[in-house]
């Protein structure tokens, strides 16, 4: 079990601190790992966020990371993005239901991918702690140990999974506040910005404020027009009829109003100008004036008044043509206009303009596919051209040649669609031939189409009908056998097929049981690698008259019937691919011509499928939203939480069942009273709310039945209407007296926490002052006896004395930098250490240091620099300490090797690195993870002299200079130590 919980709860109490102080989270997060991280002494300690991947399915990334000094970050691991939670379901539901996971790694608990998984990273135990966002599983904190089995006490968990909660709460409000702000800004913008004018009036129809546009309209500033009455800004002919309609507005004989009338401008002039205005009601539904908009139409009223007098000259020359003109809205619902001789062909031409969509009732259903076709390339190229039939007013068939262009703009949209029908029925008659053998077979199919639509519509079967389809189809191209099908694509975007008819051509009693089991579910195919792969891959029509030499065959399986001609048919809606038709042996070639015959299953078929897949994703829905319901409800009767609903007065008008564990009261004690008149708190009632954010707040209840005081957090969430009216306020309660106990005793933690610390500093200050004048005392003393060994004959004493005295000073220097390594440490902790920066030719830099510092080795020591020199900024004073630690270290852990240490300076967009490299003992890898921790040595130095400082000291300025430290190490074969730092010229 994990011991420092003090630790611990200290670290909880600063992580409040900075996600309350700090504004960002992004920047608040990583310092909250780094002091939980240090706190509870694990290996690592990171975050994973969720989000909706492909297929809606939830997927998590790993996003922040701390580990311990000597741990290798997995940050930058692939493996730890994007993953989908269905790969470990048992800790997503876990998570999900905001359980905590605190566990030694075991196979059993969590499934066996999740144990493969954590082993590979050296976890031996492990905990996971949800963060839940506004209810929604947002993502967890994870506390990874790889050296014991320890795991935490309930107390430690509950500590963290209340500031995991505090979080999820912080995130949500972030979130809030920043589409808050977003909203403001672009009200501001719009407002500011539209091209009307926006106004507002009071209750006696009063200017009360009015955009920028105004003064563009009118040349008249705002100040001019405020507090004047609003009828008495437009030309006097229309101010009796606008007070008229302001008084029906007043009394709500009418909700909003519209008119056109002058506007007086500056000079006595005026100008047309559209006009809304709606009654504005406050949140207790009090009248509280008016608003509205102002549009300048006064450009379109000359336009009209000039295109009515053209229109009367243009309809002369229409009209005394004998073909029909007309002109359509871009998407051919409005029929902007249409020539009176419409009525020639027997349309009623009143009926034409007004009917939506009536143009294209009274088309033939059998001609309908030719004008779906052109239509396509209508909006593909801009034109149209085709000949059909309509059934005119006397119900007598017409033939037409129907010719349209589309008129576009310069971005190439279509703004409308101009055309002509030209009677063609007296040529038609006599060019039009039909085989009657072949119109009934026609028919036929026709039939069959209508038979699997109506099968569908009303039973949700086509089976049937379709194999009766596909019957029909090959009776009539002549086929052996064949197949119609649906198009899916699997998850890497690779095109299949599944069968909806397919002919019964089984070889073999194996092929004929799989067929019979198959056939009604429909058989997938997905070997691209044939004549209908081919089809499915390219969505192009396949024609093979040779099968057997045509490369695109890679043959049958063995007893299948032979093929001797294929044609592979696509089926699109539009631009979509939704199907294929195959059909194969028939007597004559497949030309491109069979498929005009085919056109109309064809559309018809791919509508089919259409209705098919509406029909699933409409089932789907409605399934989900069952699954939907029962969860809130599951969730609302048995969530710990409490949820309530309450009208506008905050009285109860719904309270979940969990309102009787936490506070002793039953649901029905609390409907249609407040929570003042019900638990007597009165703080919600007392403070303003928020209307466009949530408001939160911690109170005291009483149990009903203990009288135990019960810490409740409520979260409450204004719900709004479509209009965006507040209509109820939903609260979320939840029980956290504990956390607030947590609190308390940490605060009281951080306190004694800070005294120690002022101890410590203390401490280290005497004493490193009560050593230093000793040290001084007998380094003087040392100097004062050499002078004096000088005139003493006596060789041997004097060599013996010699030698003493200097074991004597190495000791004091040794003791010397102990204590100045101590001040530089605690220096560093109270933040004292100025980083100080300027210009520093880094090649000669570096040579200075070696020369300088270690002149018996500096020809020992290689340097392998660029030929260039380079000027960067940094701060040679700290820089200098950090490259001479690493040095003396190289030197003195290599002295019995064969290879010099060197020192290796690369240069790079950004950033610079500076290698220190040796070939000496090396640091034995059980001990690689703490080298950077005060007063720690590996197990092969001992006999070799040193504090365990020195690389803590190293770490920590390379860190405040802004830059990393790595080092590789393989334990009598060497180590290189690698200083990255930001380059800055």
């Amino acid at each position: 079990m994990i011991t420092n919980s003090e630790a611990i709860l200290k670290a909880i109490g600063e992580s409040y601190f900075i996600l309350q102080s700090t504004e960002k989270i992004k920047v608040a997060i990583p310092q909250i790992l780094s002091l939980l991280g240090n706190a509870t002494q694990v290996d690592r300690v990171y975050v994973f966020q969720n989000y909706l991947g492909e297929g809606d399915e939830l997927h998590f990334s790993q996003t922040f990371e701390w580990v311990a000094k000597g741990v290798t970050p997995q940050i930058d691991f692939e493996e730890l993005q994007n993953i989908p939670w269905s790969v470990f379901p048992l800790v997503a539901e876990k998570l999900s239901k905001n359980m905590v996971i605190n566990e030694v790694l075991n196979e059993e608990s969590n499934g066996k991918d999740f144990y493969d998984t954590m082993a590979a990273q050296g976890i031996l135990s492990f905990l996971f702690i949800p963060i839940m966002v506004d209810q929604n599983f947002w993502g967890f904190i994870g506390f990874d140990n790889c050296t014991s089995k320890e795991i935490y006490s309930q107390e430690q968990a509950a500590a963290l999974h209340a500031f995991a909660s505090t979080l999820g709460y912080t995130i949500l409000a972030k979130k809030q506040k920043k589409r808050l702000i977003k909203i403001k800004e672009n009200y501001s913008f719009l407002v500011n910005n539209v091209n009307e004018v926006i106004f507002r009036l009071d209750q006696d129809c009063k200017w009360s404020f009015v955009n920028k546009r105004w003064e563009k309209i009118t040349k008249k500033s705002p100040r001019e027009t405020l507090w004047t009455f609003f009828k008495d800004a437009f030309h006097t002919k229309y101010r009796e009829e606008i007070s008229a309609l302001m008084e029906k507005l007043s009394v709500g004989t009418i909700k909003q109003l519209t008119f056109e009338a002058e506007l007086l401008i500056t000079n006595k002039r005026s100008k047309w100008v559209k006009v809304q205005v709606s009654k504005q009601h406050d949140l207790k539904n009090t009248a509280a004036g008016y608003a509205g908009s102002i549009v300048d139409i006064n450009k379109e009223k000359e336009t009209q008044a000039k295109l009515e007098e053209s229109i009367d000259r243009t309809n002369a020359v229409i009209n005394s043509v004998k073909d029909t003109l007309y002109t359509f809205s871009r998407d051919l619902k409005e029929v902007y206009f249409v020539s009176d001789n419409i009525s020639l062909l027997g349309i009623d031409r009143e009926r034409y303009i007004n009917e939506e969509g009536y143009w294209y009732e009274i088309i033939h259903p059998e001609d309908q596919y030719i004008v779906d076709h052109e239509l396509e390339r209508l909006h593909e190229v801009g034109v149209f051209d085709a000949v059909y039939r309509i059934k005119n007013e006397n119900g007598k068939e017409v033939w037409l040649q129907d010719k349209a262009w589309a008129a576009k703009d310069q971005k190439d949209n279509i703004l409308k669609v101009h055309g002509r029908y030209t009677d063609v029925t007296e040529l038609k008659q006599k060019e039009l031939k039909l085989n009657e053998e072949s119109l009934k077979r026609l028919n036929d199919l026709l039939q069959a189409v209508n038979d699997t639509q109506l099968s569908f519509n009303i039973d949700k079967d086509f089976q049937k009908p379709l194999d009766v389809l596909l019957t029909k189809i090959l009776e009539i191209t002549g086929s052996q056998f064949g197949f119609i099908g649906e198009v899916f694509y699997d998850d890497l975007k690779a095109p299949y097929l599944k069968t909806h008819a397919i002919t019964n051509i089984a070889w073999s009693k194996e092929s004929e049981q799989f067929f019979q089991e198959n056939y009604k579910t429909g058989l997938i195919f997905r070997n691209l690698d044939t004549l209908f792969g081919r089809s499915l891959s390219t969505g192009e029509l396949v024609i093979a008259n040779d099968v057997k030499s045509d490369p695109r065959a890679t043959g049958t399986p063995m007893g299948h019937p032979p093929i001797k001609k294929y044609m592979g048919v696509p089926v699109y809606k539009g631009t979509e691919f939704l199907g294929l038709m195959g059909f194969a042996n028939k007597e004559t070639d497949y030309v491109e011509s069979d498929l005009e015959i085919l056109q109309p299953l064809i559309s018809g078929y791919a509508n089919l499928i259409k209705s098919i897949r509406s029909y699933e994703q409409k089932q789907l829905v409605e399934q989900q939203k069952a699954q939907a319901d029962q969860m809130y409800r599951l969730l609302s009767d048995n969530t710990s939480d409490i949820i309530a609903l309450h009208s506008l007065d905050l009285r109860f008008e719904y309270i979940s069942p969990s309102i009787y564990k936490v506070l002793g009261y039953k649901p029905e004690d609390c409907l249609g009273r407040t929570p003042s008149e019900l638990f007597g708190v009165t703080k919600i009632e007392n403070e303003s709310i928020d209307l466009l954010n949530e408001f939160s707040t911690v109170m005291t209840h009483r149990h009903k039945l203990t009288n135990k005081p019960i810490a409740l957090e409520t979260l409450i969430t204004p719900l709004r209407n479509s209009n965006g009216e507040i209509y109820s306020y939903m609260a979320a309660s939840r029980d956290v007296t504990e956390r607030e106990a947590v609190l308390e005793e940490l605060k009281d933690s951080l306190t004694r926490e800070q005294e120690l610390n002022q101890l410590k500093s203390r401490f280290i200050s005497m004493t490193s002052h009560e050593f230093r004048t000793p040290l001084a005392t007998i380094m003087s003393s040392t100097e004062i006896l050499e002078i004096l060994l000088a005139d003493i004959d006596d060789q041997t004493l004097k060599k013996k004395t010699v030698t003493h005295l200097e074991r004597i000073n190495n000791q004091i220097q040794r003791l010397t930098g102990v204590i100045a390594d101590l001040l530089i440490l605690e220096k560093n902790a109270q933040d004292k250490i100025i980083i100080s920066k300027e210009q520093v030719s880094i090649n000669q830099f570096l040579r200075n240091i070696v020369d300088k510092n270690f002149p018996e080795y500096s020809k020992n020591i290689r340097l392998i620099l660029p030929k260039e020199d380079h000027i960067i900024n940094l701060d040679p004073s700290l820089l200098s300490h950090v490259i001479s630690n690493l040095i003396d270290n190289a030197v003195k852990y290599s002295k019995k090797s064969s290879q010099n240490p060197e020192i290796i300076l690369e240069l790079a967009d950004g950033f610079y690195k500076i290698k220190v490299k040796d070939y000496g003992l090396g640091i034995p890898y059980e001990d690689q993870k703490y080298i950077f921790g005060s007063f720690f040595r590996a197990k092969n130095v001992s006999t070799i002299k040193g504090t365990g400082l020195g690389l803590n000291i190293v770490k920590e300025f390379i860190e405040k200079l802004g830059g990393e430290i790595h080092f590789i190490s393989i334990e009598n074969q060497g180590t290189e130590f690698t200083i990255t730092l930001p380059y800055e010229h």
